[in-house]
Formats: C-alpha cells, sequence, structure tokens
C-alpha cells in the first residue's frame, strides 16, 4: 500500500483509529463542547489548503515590506520544529498548520527577497514554475497518467532523506571546517542536487494527493483536513524554494 512522504500523514494512516470514521454524538453522553463530528470532504482539503496558502502569503508580503528578514533564522528552525512535531505526534491542529504557514512565510519571503534583488523577476518565475507544478501534478494525478506506488514513493523519501543528509553535511562542513561542499554555490553541483530535488518534491504532490484521497475514503473527520493541508503546504514550501535557488543559479551562467 503506498504511503505518503510527509511522516505526519504516513504515521496518521498507520495509527489504529486514527481515520475511523466519524459518527454522530450519541444523544445519550454528555453534550460535546465543540460542534458535532463530520466526515472529511473534498471542499474541508480545498478550504483549508486555500487558507493555509493565504497566511503562508500575506507572511511573505509582510516580510518584504516590512524587512522582518531578521527574522528568517529563527522561522526556518520553527518551521522546521512544528514539521518534526506533527510528524512524531500527528494531529489534526489547526493553530499548528497556520503557525506553520506564517513562519514559512517569514522564509519564502526573505528567500525572495534575496535571490530577486540579485536576479530581477526570479521569484516570479519560481511563483508561476510552482503553480505549474502542482496543476501538472494534479492533472496527472487526475488522470492516473502517474500512480502512486510503494517502490516510486520509497524512491521519492530515500532520495529527500539523501538530500537532507548532503543539506546537514554542507553545513557541519562550513562551520567547523570552513569547508565548501559546492552545494548552494550556483555551480554545476549546486545544479545537478536541484534538479533531482525538484524532481523528488513533484513527486510528493502525487503522494500527498494520494494520502488526501485516503482520507476521503475513509470517512475520517473534517478536522484532519487541516492535517492534509499542512502536508501540501510543506511539499509547496520545498518546491518553492528549490526552484527559486535552481533559478537563479541559471542566471548565474
Amino acid at each position: 500500500m503506498p504511503t505518503t512522504s510527509n511522516p505526519a500523514i504516513r504515521n496518521l494512516l498507520t495509527l489504529d483509529g486514527a481515520v475511523a470514521p466519524a459518527g454522530p454524538v450519541r444523544s445519550g453522553g454528555a453534550a460535546p463542547s465543540a460542534a458535532p463530528d463530520r466526515p472529511i470532504t473534498l471542499d474541508d482539503i480545498v478550504v483549508k489548503t486555500l487558507a493555509l496558502l493565504g497566511v503562508l502569503t500575506l507572511s511573505a508580503v509582510l516580510t518584504v515590506f516590512l524587512e522582518l528578514g531578521f527574522l528568517a533564522l529563527p522561522a526556518l528552525l520553527a518551521g522546521l520544529g512544528i514539521g518534526i512535531y506533527l510528524g512524531v505526534r500527528p494531529r489534526p491542529s489547526a493553530g499548528l498548520a497556520l503557525l506553520f504557514a506564517a513562519v514559512q512565510g517569514i522564509v519564502l519571503g526573505e528567500a525572495t527577497r534575496f535571490f530577486d534583488a540579485l536576479h530581477p523577476g526570479v521569484g516570479t518565475q519560481a511563483v508561476l514554475g510552482t503553480g505549474c507544478v502542482f496543476a501538472g501534478a494534479l492533472a496527472a494525478y487526475a488522470t492516473r497518467v502517474v500512480r502512486v506506488g510503494a517502490k516510486m514513493t520509497r524512491w521519492a523519501v530515500g532520495l529527500a532523506i539523501g538530500l537532507l543528509a548532503l543539506s546537514l553535511a554542507e553545513l557541519v562542513a562550513s562551520a567547523v571546517f570552513g569547508a565548501d561542499l559546492g552545494l548552494r554555490d550556483g555551480g554545476v553541483v549546486a545544479v545537478l542536487v536541484g534538479l533531482p530535488a525538484i524532481a523528488a518534491a513533484s513527486f510528493f504532490f502525487l503522494v500527498e494527493f494520494e494520502a488526501a484521497n485516503r482520507f476521503l475514503q475513509s470517512g475520517a473527520s473534517h478536522r484532519w483536513a487541516w492535517y492534509v493541508a499542512f502536508g501540501l503546504a510543506m511539499t509547496l514550501v520545498w518546491l518553492y524554494l528549490e526552484l527559486l535557488r535552481l533559478l537563479a543559479y541559471l542566471r548565474w551562467w
């Protein structure tokens, strides 16, 4: 059975009862403090995803206009922390999903400002490229041109882990030994690393679509729509940053 590359959704799908069908509240029980539960729908996923994208965009715009770039590193660490937390303890938290979008918006805003200052227009190209990849992945999934299988998913996850290991190795080499591995300097090695990263991020969209479809088929609570939206937003952020860097590298050549 295919599993999602997003550790949070992957763990969620394997937890007993985590996606149990939502049912009506029993009349003999205590009155719930929240609204009655109901099964998740496609509209729930679309609305929650658009909400996260709206917060992400607003945060990025405010970062540029208010010159909040000094918050980029803390925001990056906060986003990483939220991602790890939701990966270890999956839960449909609207607050954490929105906070993730807000802090990642700061990262995207500062990254866009930095690269666009060096190469005007590269930010717009990255936005258009990300939108095209998302639309293409959605069309490919909807028409079943590309099927999400366990083998391809393992390949994508393995590639992502390898890229993360390379990034950590470069960080350690630079901080401890003052060495530059050439992974982010715009050279040939940087481009060769960026291309598979974009390919992996693009494939992750297909895996997340499959995960969303499984949520819909399971009849899980509508609250899990926030979690699906979180997985899609995390993949989108990764793809945008990789495209932004690659386009800037190509401008240097």
